[in-house]
């Protein structure tokens, strides 16, 4: 079986984060105000190796896929 390309966006890549829980925790105050389950957010996250907040539709040169676990039936 061969690899599935993916697109180099951000989030597709191992160094982003958008998950809402992480996003309040990883960023002081932002719960008082706003909070990072509201849909104004869209799929925005953090990129760990830029250290930037940013669209996940964004891409840079240090892209690196994310690994995919998956169940083939």
């Amino acid at each position: 079986m061969t690899g599935v390309a993916v697109p180099a966006k951000c989030r597709n890549c191992r160094h982003f984060r958008n998950d809402p829980a992480y996003l309040e925790a990883a960023i002081k105050g932002l719960s008082a105000m706003s909070s990072a389950w509201g849909s104004v957010r869209a799929d925005d996250g953090l990129c760990l190796h830029h250290d930037r907040y940013l669209s996940a539709e964004a891409s840079c040169r240090d892209f690196q896929a994310e690994a995919v676990t998956a169940i083939l039936c």
